[in-house]
């Protein structure tokens, strides 16, 4: 059974914020490996993907304070780290981040050392970034988000935006000593969601923003049916993500309420202090929260694979991103089949000798996120589009 080649590459002597480096090559000590990265619930939002990565440390190259190591004194915590897979002639970036430990492990005997590093992505970079003292004029989501990387000295090879669709209201945060501090990660989360898109990092490292109509009229990337390819599926029919209330404030703005039903009893979905340009803009919002999250339904929440067993399967799973469209097809004993377009929201990997398993956690998509969307000035305006 072959298994793809994992490639791990350390960036001795640069950090997250370092905008061109070298990476040396450590693959020929990787052991084993896990992955996780996404967000765990479709109302929240994306979270700092974390990964690790066992490495064999018998010749003590892995140890910091070891002055014989080859990668001396640059085995250091904060260095770049990144994970890729190599199949069927095709390289997959799987994860970018920054090491937090070199903790070493030697069991009884000394005959074995090995090193299991945490990783973080750059979510755990921007976390610690802090924007005090710092102010923004009015400017469209994707404008502000730059604006922000900019002020941080992030990269600008490691960005990846939508074309913002809303804009957002000028900010000014205070001086520290008035209780001003903010994390840059925080206000990139609050001024994505103040227009229902995301922000992630992609597994290349780039920043990624999806504006709200990133599925207008997408295609699946793939279409998983069962019978040869997930070994595992999970499905819902709760309440978790119903609600007939979206309350929606805008920052020094009005507060926006919509019941969609008039029913008891009342589930209220709340969007707090959003950065949101104008009330008009927040209304949007809520209207939008209302359909995406008003309706019952049977959910696919999650798939598992074992992709080693098909070429074909392994590379269309390498290739999954986060919120890619894939559809779902299911046929259970007693008929009710289902077939549902699924936004991935979840991604793990968990990496061994000569075994591979993915786990997919999924959302699926109302009407409204894969509809064709029209954007003002950016083409011809028919009888059939939508606005956006």
């Amino acid at each position: 059974m072959s298994q793809p080649t994992v490639i791990v590459e350390a960036g001795f002597g640069a950090t997250m914020l370092t905008d061109l480096f070298g990476w040396t090559d450590i693959s020929a000590y990787f052991r084993d490996g896990t992955i996780s990265r996404g967000r765990t619930s479709v109302d929240g939002r994306f979270e700092t993907g974390t990964a690790t990565v066992t490495l064999d440390n018998r010749d003590g190259r892995f140890t910091p304070s070891n002055t014989s190591s080859p990668y001396y004194p640059d085995v250091q915590i904060g260095i770049p780290m990144r994970i890729r897979a190599t199949w069927d002639s095709v390289t997959y970036p799987l994860f970018y981040g920054t090491v937090r430990a070199w903790p070493p492990s030697t069991p009884p005997g000394n005959i074995d050392s090995t090193v299991t590093v945490p990783l973080v992505d750059g979510f755990y970079t921007l976390q610690l970034e802090d924007l005090a003292q710092v102010s923004y004029d009015v400017e469209t989501t994707d404008e502000r988000i730059t604006s922000v990387l900019t002020t941080i000295g992030w990269p600008l090879g490691l960005v990846d935006l939508d074309a913002g669709i809303a804009t957002v209201q000028a900010t000014d945060f205070a001086q520290p000593e008035t209780g001003g501090e903010q994390p840059a990660l925080q206000h990139l989360l609050d001024v994505a969601e103040s227009e229902i898109g995301v922000l992630f990092m992609a597994p290349s490292g780039e920043v990624t923003f999806r504006n709200r109509i990133a599925s207008s009229g997408a295609s699946p990337v793939a279409t998983f049916d069962g019978s040869d390819d997930y070994t595992h599926i999970d499905l819902a029919y709760n309440d978790d993500y119903l609600w007939n209330v979206v309350r929606v404030e805008r920052e020094d703005g009005a507060q926006v309420e919509i019941d969609a039903s008039g029913a008891a009893p009342r589930r209220v979905l709340t969007r707090d202090v959003m950065p949101m340009g104008t009330d008009a803009e927040a209304l949007s919002v809520a209207k939008w929260l209302t359909i995406i999250f008003g309706e019952q339904r049977l959910r696919v929440t999650g798939l598992r694979f074992k992709p080693m067993r098909d070429t074909s399967l392994m590379s269309q799973i390498l290739a999954i991103e986060l919120r890619d469209l894939v559809t779902v097809q299911h046929a259970p004993p007693g008929g009710d089949s289902l077939d549902q377009d699924c936004a991935v929201e979840f991604i793990t990997h968990e990496i061994a000798p000569q075994d591979w398993t993915t786990t997919l956690q999924l959302a699926p998509l109302s009407s409204l996120e894969t509809a064709d969307f029209f954007i003002l000035d950016t083409s011809v305006l028919d009888g059939t589009d939508l606005l956006a």
